[in-house]
């Protein structure tokens, strides 16, 4: 190649992103240099790969700047979620912690057991005084079995009622606008 024009078509023809007046300046400032009288297919072919870029690497560098960029935007709003998730993990536990809130489950199986508790002690309190109430209806003793089961099953009407599933409702006026639940202090 004997021109700078001809190492310009044979760049571009290589698929090199370049012009004559870039071409020109590194000639002038010696990145390019011509031997006896022409420059030399292996001189161009490392002056290119060492200071050009291809077509085609321009536009995979486009690409993946575009999916850099995506990548990135994935990973912010990734990291904006699990923020936001932690600040309401630890207020939720703040709240707990402070005795704003219990366990349901806890709060169940106490409630549960309260109730078990309650109905034993009144069969027993029932079975207990059977006999004082048979005195108190006539001291007939045949009548303890009457007794005990008219008392049973009015227990077991009035503990029917406690069992029962209730809805509790939590006064407006101790509703956030966020759905939250406070003291009305």
């Amino acid at each position: 190649m004997k021109t700078v024009l001809d190492v310009v078509d044979y760049l571009q023809a290589k698929g090199y992103k370049c012009g004559k007046s870039a071409i020109y300046n590194h000639v002038r400032r010696g990145f390019l240099v011509k031997r006896n009288g022409e420059f030399t297919e292996k001189d161009v072919d490392k002056y290119a790969s060492l200071s050009l870029t291809r077509e085609s690497e321009g536009e995979e560098q486009a690409g993946d700047a575009g999916e850099l960029e995506r990548i990135q935007r994935e990973k912010l709003a990734a990291e904006a979620r699990k923020a936001k998730a932690q600040a309401e993990h630890w207020q939720l536990k703040t709240l707990v912690d402070s005795g704003k809130y219990i366990d349901r489950d806890l709060f169940f199986g106490e409630m549960a057991s309260r109730a078990a508790i309650l109905k034993s002690d009144l069969e027993n309190m029932i079975r207990s005084g059977a006999g004082a109430m048979v005195q108190a209806c006539d001291g007939d003793p045949v009548k303890i079995p009457d007794v005990i089961g008219l008392w049973l099953k009015r227990l077991e009407t009035a503990l029917g009622r406690y069992a029962e599933d209730k809805i509790w409702k939590v006064p407006e006026s101790q509703m956030t606008a966020g759905g939250e639940t406070h003291d009305a202090d």
